[in-house]
């Protein structure tokens, strides 16, 4: 069984401004392949994922899980951590 790997890739690389193109070509792999990654459409092997993190600094688990990632916003500004009273899965926080 095949689980999918959450990731948190298209983040962090829009907020280091490195490229798709660039990321691949420091890590080996080819660009489309780390789009379909962002997309959720392809789970990077372990070695692929150890080389991203390694590229960005940061520990593997800060950009791979196997559980949906909280929002950013709620990490940031102590936002719930049970899920409850915060944005619902169109984004938007109820009123």
């Amino acid at each position: 069984m095949s689980e999918q790997v959450h990731n948190r890739l298209a983040v962090v690389r829009a907020e280091r401004k490195v490229s798709r193109q660039a990321l691949a070509t420091a890590v080996g792999a080819h660009y489309q392949t780390i789009g379909y990654i962002e997309r959720g459409q392809y789970n990077p092997s372990l070695d692929l994922a150890l080389r991203i993190a390694a590229h960005f600094r940061l520990p593997v688990e800060a950009l791979f899980s196997l559980e949906p990632f909280r929002p950013l916003t709620d990490e940031l500004y102590g936002g719930p951590a049970d899920g409850t009273g915060g944005a619902d899965d169109t984004g938007r926080t109820p009123r």
